[in-house]
């Protein structure tokens, strides 16, 4: 509960451009204690002129560290603010829990009760049932097991983590959530990956969030590979292929025996060749998706896919070997349909046909009125001297 308090607050300090590397300057004993009073007074003088302050009892050290090094008033204000927002909804749900347990046992007393008034064989779910309930443990177990059957019989697919100094906090948390999504959908996957996380950074921004999204990824038993090395270092060179949108050549077929490496990056404010660079640099085979051959792109779409869509692609293409099947994964938004811009294009000019028509015929005589150019007489044009110089 504790890391999770401490992540949302990392959280608000980075969305209020709060500098998180900026730490309190060294200060004695004596003087954090000093200002530690004063702050406590002045939370609670906040608190009691009705401002949104917690109290004091709810406010840990970790807090208080973060309220010292606040360099305003008005900084510090935002930060209680927060602090009473995250308090309030902690309340909330607790005594939303409170009242859920209750009603359940009251629920299962009334079961209880009706149970010993009826003396006959109950059935249906949750009674006397002929299916076997399975539960969550049960279909975790099995799908570890697929993971672990995986890690010795099926290809491998390699995910970068080496871009951590090019991404900043949010775009690093956007990437450790994508990464989790890769393994999560990998897993639910009928024939999944051996997937390799390479040049791992345990304290990088990105793989703190990730730990929070898996926490037992660290753990020995569990299907996960973990690489602090290169990926060059556990694989051959001759067998990896380096997936990167940059360069020129695109891939043909899936190969099985091959290692597809994906660059773990999300580069929104920037769109530089980073993974071609390095790709290069260590003289590795390169190619890209070929998705300008079998997609219409939307005008002003992007053709960055995220990390998941790629695996999700790669797994669907390993399955079929269909290149129009596998790129279903790619966003709807993103292009044009082919049916579509044919219904579009047969629309328009079904409309152009029927308002050269409407210009064209008579309605009340059904009399072909010819076409006149611009410059030639306008024969069936009324002139009305009242009204014409009304109308400029």
């Amino acid at each position: 509960m504790l890391e999770n308090e401490k992540e949302d607050l990392e959280s608000f300090l980075s969305a209020t451009n709060t500098d998180m590397k900026r730490e309190t300057p060294a200060i004695s004993p004596e003087e954090r204690e000093r200002r530690l009073k004063v702050l406590q007074l002045e939370a609670e003088v906040a608190r009691q002129e009705g401002k949104r302050v917690p109290t004091l009892d709810s406010l840990k050290d970790h807090h208080w560290d973060q309220i010292i090094a606040m360099p305003s008033r008005s900084a510090r204000m935002k930060l209680y603010s927060f602090l009473w927002k995250n308090a309030a909804i902690a309340e909330s749900r607790k005594i939303k829990k409170q009242e859920k347990a209750a009603g359940a046992q009251e629920r299962i007393e009334a079961i209880r009760k009706e149970r010993a008034e009826n003396p006959h064989i109950v059935y249906g779910l949750g009674n006397v049932s002929m299916f076997l309930r399975v539960y969550d443990a049960t279909i975790n177990h099995w799908m570890n097991h697929r993971l672990i059957r995986a890690m010795m019989f099926s290809p491998k697919i390699v995910l970068d983590c080496s871009y951590d100094n090019q991404m900043d906090r949010r775009e690093a948390e956007n990437a450790a959530k994508q990464l989790m999504l890769c393994f999560a959908e990998n897993r639910a996957h009928d024939d999944p990956f051996d997937l390799h996380y390479c040049n791992v950074n345990l304290e990088s921004a990105c793989m703190k969030r990730l730990q929070s999204y898996i926490p037992t990824m660290l753990n020995p038993e569990f299907p996960m590979n973990i690489h602090s090395k290169c990926f060059t270092e556990i694989f051959p060179k001759d067998n990896i292929v380096y997936l990167t949108p940059d360069c020129q050549k695109d891939l043909e077929t899936y190969n099985a025996d091959d290692v597809y490496v994906i660059g773990a990056m999300v580069d929104k404010r920037h769109a530089e060749p980073l993974s071609l660079a390095k790709a290069k640099r260590l003289g590795l085979r390169v190619a890209r998706l070929p998705l300008d051959r079998y997609l219409q792109w939307g005008s002003g779409s992007g053709k960055s896919l995220t990390l998941n869509q790629m695996v999700n692609i790669l797994l669907d293409l390993k399955t079929t070997g269909d290149w129009v099947t596998s790129l279903k994964h790619v966003p709807r938004r993103k292009v044009i349909d082919s049916k579509e811009r044919l219904a579009s294009f047969y629309e328009k000019q079904k409309n152009r046909v029927n308002v050269r028509v409407d210009k064209i015929f008579d309605d009340d005589n059904a009399v072909f009125k010819p076409m006149n150019s611009v410059r030639s007489h306008k024969k069936y044009l009324k002139f009305n001297l009242s009204t014409w110089g009304s109308k400029k």
